[in-house]
């Protein structure tokens, strides 16, 4: 048994100090790889922070309850599991240093400094970035921006997740992802619904370079057709999602190629339907009868076996399918092959479908992001900075609430509609309601400070504002604080710390002397993402500073030998 006494906090910093040291090489965007090693052989190379952190084995409470704190945070925001660590850091050396100075008294004054950061946390942080960071953040950089804000937002995340060639060859993909979901002229919903439904609408091929990934119109299955037909665009197309229970004998057994089993009358029943249906494609999410097979070959269907139920779903959702006897019919645009390499997909063109919420509308043009990786584990970190984009990006727009662009509640199902298409002469290509021209929505949130520059300057900001502001509190909580913040940016330049102190000088003249108005552009970062990353912060350090003790406890197992031991003994 540990007590807390004047060692706890030097310990808990050499804990949080050993995993700073482990993301630090890899952080900002000329950070390197971490490698990783089984005793298999396997290896795993990634930039990734949570990756990272996931794969050490820890065992030291105090590094678990760390990790536990950066998932929770990179569960909202996506974002900052390194700079979490280095501000982290930063705190508990500064608290360490101010409470060794109490000696016997040094833990209750490093208890008294976390409680006072907390108090800032939700007291004053919000006023000071509000009224004060987000307003010149504005006036600052909002005029001189030459480059697309949502391309900005992309680069600047995936700047330290991952390489920069990889980089190079997603943030404009990902963009096109966007733009091509987004008919309408909100924001805020498509990116809601992508970030719900992320697993279901992209699809992985390895062993392809990066650069053949590509955003491709229409529904991908994530398997090749198991028999494929061409179809003429201007056909009405009609599919026939089946239902999982079609193929199920008694309830328990489902009729398979080599099962022996009289199934003519359900492939009968089916070809029915289909028939009075007038479908041309099946979809299935179980492996169909050798039967049912050879009757769609003669009927020239397109047949799909084993498609992920949930990726079913989705597709009903969208397609707004109706109940069938035997499952559900949708109307589709298309269905063609995607051929990558050695690799084949089915895919389904989907018309635009609008939501409706309140008094907006969004019109989404269902899209799937292709990505693709010479190996498996620069795929999954791929996957990984793609689904955390649009975290990130929900996180944004939840931040920038205003009537025209409100996000719905999680629990609340948007029903989607399809769109009815115009009539028109060109029978080839459905008509999509053109939207009204307006300005770059996302642009907006530059012009409100919501967006600022990445490299430090939100940093700097803050740290002359938290000093320069009449907060009620202790002088020296204030400086801890507003000194910490700093050791992110030093960190991005530590390999040339004299630029550093010249964008510091030089942004602190910007704001007495007015903005420069010089054209600038590059990536951006979230000032919500920050002030969430501060108040995490502020609540991990209080936590960890507000154990009484740590019990060092025995396995169940080798308590009850200890206890069988002195039963024997007694006998």
């Amino acid at each position: 048994m540990a007590g807390v006494g004047s060692g706890y906090v030097r310990s808990t910093l050499s804990v949080v100090s050993a995993l700073e040291a482990v993301v630090v090489r890899s952080f900002g965007p000329n950070g390197g790889v971490v490698l990783f090693t089984r005793d298999t052989g396997e290896v795993l190379l990634t930039r990734h922070g949570q990756k990272i952190l996931n794969s050490l084995h820890l065992e030291h409470p105090i590094a678990r309850m760390v990790v536990d704190c950066i998932q929770a945070h990179c569960s909202v925001a996506a974002d900052g599991s390194k700079s979490f660590l280095l501000l982290l850091a930063s705190l508990l050396r500064r608290i360490h240093a101010h409470s060794k100075a109490c000696k016997e008294m040094s833990n209750a004054r490093a208890r008294h400094l976390a409680n006072q950061l907390l108090r800032l946390c939700y007291d004053g942080l919000d006023d000071i970035i509000v009224h004060q960071v987000m307003p010149h953040a504005s006036s600052l950089y909002s005029s001189g921006y030459r480059g697309d804000t949502l391309e900005g937002l992309v680069r600047g995340y995936m700047a330290g997740r991952v390489g920069i060639g990889q980089a190079e060859v997603l943030v404009p993909i990902i963009c096109q992802f966007c733009r091509k979901w987004n008919v309408g002229q909100g924001m805020a919903e498509p990116i809601r619904f992508i970030h719900k439904n992320f697993p279901l609408l992209h699809s992985t091929v390895l062993g392809l370079p990066i650069g053949r990934s590509c955003v491709q119109e229409g529904f991908l299955l994530g398997c090749d057709w198991t028999m494929f037909f061409e179809r003429k665009s201007e056909e009405p197309i009609r599919v026939l999602v089946l239902n999982e229970s079609v193929f199920v004998v008694n309830e328990a057994v489902s009729v398979f190629e080599n099962y022996v089993c009289d199934s003519h009358a359900t492939v009968h029943r089916l070809c029915v339907c289909a028939e009075e249906l007038d479908v041309c494609v099946l979809l299935s999410p179980v492996k169909c009868p050798d039967l049912l097979l050879q009757q769609a070959q003669q009927k020239r269907l397109c047949v799909a076996e084993c498609v992920d139920p949930p990726l079913l779903d989705l597709f009903c959702q969208l397609s707004q399918s109706q109940p069938a006897p035997v499952g559900h019919v949708a109307t589709v645009t298309s269905v063609s092959r995607v051929v990558l390499g050695g690799h084949r997909l089915g895919c389904v063109g989907l018309t635009p479908t609008h939501t409706s919420h309140s008094s907006s509308e969004h019109i989404l043009h269902p899209h799937t992001l292709l990505l693709c990786a010479p190996g498996p584990g620069s795929l999954d970190q791929c996957v990984n900075a793609c689904q955390g984009v649009f975290t990130m990006l929900r996180s944004v727009c939840e931040a920038e609430r205003t009537p025209q662009n409100s996000l719905p509640d999680q629990s609340e199902e948007t029903p989607l509609h399809p769109v009815q298409s115009q009539p028109s002469n060109d029978k080839s290509e459905p008509s999509i309601p053109a939207p009204a021209p307006t300005p770059d929505q996302w642009h907006r949130l530059l012009h409100a400070g919501h967006v600022v520059p990445v490299g430090g300057v939100f940093d700097v900001l803050f740290h002359h504002f938290l000093l320069s502001s009449d907060w009620v509190a202790e002088p020296q909580v204030r400086s801890l604080l507003a000194e910490s913040v700093l050791s992110v940016p030093r960190t991005l330049h530590s390999h040339k710390p004299r630029l550093f102190m010249q964008f510091q000088a030089s942004l602190l003249d910007e704001l007495r002397s007015g903005p420069s108005l010089k054209p600038w552009s590059g990536g951006v970062e979230s000032v919500s993402c920050k002030q969430q990353l501060l108040a995490s912060v502020l609540q991990c350090v209080c936590t960890l500073l507000s154990v009484d003790r740590v019990l060092h406890t025995h396995s169940h197992s080798h308590i009850t030998k200890t206890s069988r031991h002195g039963e024997d003994d007694e006998v």
